[in-house]
């Protein structure tokens, strides 16, 4: 099982990606071939990964949409022929009014309507409900194992490109260079260099570009296994455009909130949440609601299984087991702006 330094290694990884292994050995307390051979492990067992995929300037300017499916039959191959859709980026199974929540990312409306109509169509699904992302306000890239105090993070920084507005265009050698690091996240400029045409230094330029503007997301994610917080709820939300202002200047104080968004729909606002047991949900809704008045609470639900995570293939146990890669960062059809 990881040990304190395993999840020291996550946690800098998780603040800053593609960090040297001398940095993040040096925040770990071990050296730099100590913590690049204990990466290698964690990555072997599936225990820890670096996932690449849409950051929200992306998404903002696309489409994505939570889909929730209720199954007639053949839940397993349902979840098993979605696993394998490149428009599908997570699949939740849950306990709650549908049998599966998905994540859904799509080139624009057109796209994602014809797909939720190919997808109602199928045998294996009785009911399907759309709830369209309007904005994504807290991403799962914020979210931390909390092995590293504010001290120790703050020395990654430098490896973390500041975010700025967005103005760079997607061309063909960008979305080559997102293809090549779906497959690790952390490959070296050189190796991505050759695979893409062009210099290392392009490529590092490039890099910092699609993170700063928030066009890609780079990101350590971890088995639930490894980090300890085994219970994923949904909660779903109504709130004002006042009250979701509240909301998104809170979300700091809510670590166990990992994804949090603006949706179309009564109940207009999705959180995703880790929580150590079943217990703490009410705990927490309480908590939001007290912290963020006028913010109602108006469905949850538990997640039973994820086969599927940002284009991560997973286990029972949370463990990645292999990938399939996101369509929308691996085409040309979209662009940023």
């Amino acid at each position: 099982m990881p040990d304190d330094i395993d999840f020291r290694i996550v946690h800098a990884l998780q603040s800053a990606p593609r960090a040297p292994w001398g940095a993040v050995g040096e925040v770990a307390g071990v050296s730099a071939p100590t913590a690049a051979r204990r990466w290698e492990r964690l990555v072997a067992s599936g225990l820890a990964w670096i996932v690449t995929y849409p950051g929200p300037a992306y998404l903002n300017t696309q489409c994505a949409a939570f889909v929730e499916v209720e199954a007639a039959e053949r839940l397993p191959d349902l979840m098993q022929e979605l696993s394998r859709d490149g428009m599908v980026a997570t699949i939740q199974r849950t306990a709650g009014d549908g049998d599966l929540l998905l994540t859904v990312m799509t080139f624009d409306l057109d796209t994602l309507g014809d797909w939720v109509q190919q997808l109602a169509a199928s045998p294996m699904v009785s009911r399907t409900r759309t709830r369209v992302v309007m904005q994504v306000f807290g991403e799962s890239e914020r979210w931390r194992v909390r092995a590293l105090d504010d001290g120790e993070e703050l020395t990654l920084s430098r490896y973390r490109p500041p975010p700025r507005p967005l103005v760079h265009q997607l061309d063909a050698v960008d979305l080559a260079l997102i293809a090549a690091l779906a497959a690790d996240g952390r490959r070296s400029a050189v190796e991505l260099a050759d695979g893409c045409g062009i210099s290392a230094p392009a490529v590092r330029r490039r890099l910092t570009y699609l993170v700063a503007e928030r066009i890609l997301s780079i990101r350590c994610e971890v088995a639930h296994v490894l980090g300890g917080w085994p219970v994923t709820a949904n909660i779903w939300a109504r709130a004002t455009p006042r009250t979701l202002s509240a909301l998104v200047d809170a979300l700091d104080s809510f670590p166990q909130i990992r994804v949090c968004c603006e949706v179309t729909g009564t109940a207009n606002v999705l959180m995703t949440v880790w929580l150590r047991r079943i217990s703490e949900l009410s705990r927490l809704e309480h908590e939001l609601e007290l912290q963020v008045p006028g913010l109602v609470i108006a469905d949850r639900s538990i997640t039973l299984e994820t086969p599927k995570r940002l284009g991560s293939l997973l286990d029972r146990a949370g463990r990645c087991t292999g990938s399939n890669p996101l369509e929308l960062l691996t085409t040309g059809r979209g662009t940023a702006a």
